[in-house]
């Protein structure tokens, strides 16, 4: 009769654990995550009409900051697709609109995606076409 600690518990734990991924709210409030690694410039083609800015960036007052095309996202970030036309100061009222957005997106199930391969490591035509996304929202 040992007194000795069970590891299966916490091997079960790591093993049922999700890495964090990067989060993106699209336009329509869905939500779309990335295990993988994956560059804000790809997100940005597979969205055009948008622009990619990180959610921790925007301020009330400010201009919402478009992540760089060859930046990475990082895991555990949440990222807003913004219309392109709207690039106006950011009221309280956008961020509240923002914040409901992201909040019934991240309550729903999460689709997860990764990057997509192409024999050229980059993004297909079929890529763009097949992941396009339409909505009209005002902020």
């Amino acid at each position: 009769m040992g007194n000795c600690p069970s590891s299966k518990r916490k091997s079960l734990e790591r093993r049922d654990r999700r890495p964090a991924a990067a989060k993106v709210i699209h336009l329509d409030g869905s939500l779309e995550e990335y295990e993988e690694a994956v560059r804000a410039g790809l997100v940005a083609a597979r969205n055009p009409g948008c622009c990619l800015c990180a959610g921790e960036a925007l301020e009330v007052g400010a201009h919402p900051q478009e992540v760089a095309e060859a930046e990475e996202l990082q895991p555990g970030q949440l990222y807003f697709l913004l219309p392109v036309s709207s690039r106006h100061p950011l009221s309280l009222p956008d961020l509240c609109l923002l914040a409901i957005r992201a909040s019934s997106a991240l309550r729903r199930s999460p689709q997860v995606a990764s990057p997509p391969c192409s024999s050229a490591g980059g993004i297909t035509k079929n890529d763009m076409l097949s992941t396009k996304k339409t909505a009209e929202v005002v902020i």
